[in-house]
């Protein structure tokens, strides 16, 4: 697979380890033109869980070029909360959401996630979340209420 941006490689491989592996993964190696990650448990379980993206300069773009397929690992799925799921992955996703109202509640921002990634988010992590969709829609939110 190829993208457009190392920016895009990782959100791509976020949304993947969020929504459909369940897994958490952790950043072995992170250099303008390459990005490998590989299973959060990889040493304590021996999962082989890995990939590898590099910028391909004859093409322009980021290409995986190592893949060690599904995670191998024995691990229960995450079942409440998500490392990989932070702030700015939350945020873009409430994007629509914030511009629709500005006085988006977190009750419904935790409502949403559990909805859309199956997780349940604290208090504290969707006000995060809520502020950073707020300031990328609006600047800074303290100046704007």
């Amino acid at each position: 697979m190829v993208f457009k941006s190392k920016d895009h490689l990782k959100g791509s491989v976020q949304d993947f380890s969020v929504r459909f592996a369940r897994r958490e993964y952790r950043v072995v190696e992170s250099k303008p033109k390459l990005w490998k990650v590989a299973c959060k448990y990889d040493q304590q379980t021996g999962c082989s869980w890995m990939l590898r993206g590099i910028f391909q300069p004859n093409i322009g773009l980021f290409k995986i070029i190592k893949y060690a397929g599904l995670h191998t690992c024995l691990m229960n799925e995450i079942s409440v909360d998500h490392g990989n799921l932070g702030k700015s992955m939350i945020a873009t996703h409430l994007l629509g959401m914030v511009r629709q109202d500005p006085a988006y509640d977190i009750k419904f921002v935790q409502q949403n996630v559990k909805n859309r990634f199956d997780f349940e988010l604290s208090y504290h992590k969707a006000w995060q979340s809520l502020k950073a969709a707020r300031e990328q829609v609006y600047g800074t939110w303290e100046s704007s209420v």
